[in-house]
Parts: structure tokens; sequence; C-alpha cells
């Protein structure tokens, strides 16, 4: 089981959980999986780059080979790096992780 984060706008009762490692939602998703976490500009350039990839493929069998392989690499870099760029974009929405209290101490 995933370990998660939490974030909380200050002066809010908003709590957010993220989750750390992989995320499986944003390998398989993909941009879809951004905008339900209202990630916006991901969501954006995921989309943009998911659709190069495409149609990289109409234009033959080796590009399309080509096109394959780079469409799996950009799932899997989007799957390791998707829990981050969510809790970047909390931060950047001015949320701040909230301490762990009561655990181990």
């Amino acid at each position: 089981m995933a370990e998660r984060i939490y974030l909380q706008r200050p002066g809010q009762d908003d709590v957010v959980a993220v989750a750390t490692g992989f995320s499986w939602g944003a390998l398989l998703l993909g941009f879809v999986w951004a905008m339900s976490k209202r990630m916006w500009f991901a969501a954006f350039v995921m989309l943009g780059v998911s659709t190069i990839l495409f149609l990289s493929g109409l234009w033959g069998d080796t590009i399309g080979t080509i096109g394959l392989v780079l469409s799996v690499l950009f799932g899997v870099a989007c799957g390791v790096y998707g829990n981050q760029w969510h809790r970047w974009t909390l931060e950047k929405r001015g949320y701040v992780v909230m301490q762990q209290t009561g655990e181990g101490k």
C-alpha cells in the first residue's frame, strides 16, 4: 500500500491526500488522470505529447514502432512522476504539507 502525504491549505479545512510512489492512473489514463486532479497544464502537455506520438505512428512502419516505444516510455515516465507533479501543483496553489502527529513519537 502506497504511503500518502497530506496537504492542507492554511486557514481552511480542505485536506488533500497525495500518494507517493508510482501512479497507475497517470500511466494508464494519462491526460484524463491529470484533468481529474485539476492539473490543467500537465493535462495539456500530456495530451499534446500523446497526440504527437500517435500521429507519428501514422507515417510508416518503422516510425510507428518508434512511436509505440516512445509512447510506452512516456506513459511510464508519467506514472513515475505523476504523484510528484500532483503534489507540486497543490503546493503552487498554496497547500502545505501537514505535520504527522502522534505516529511513532
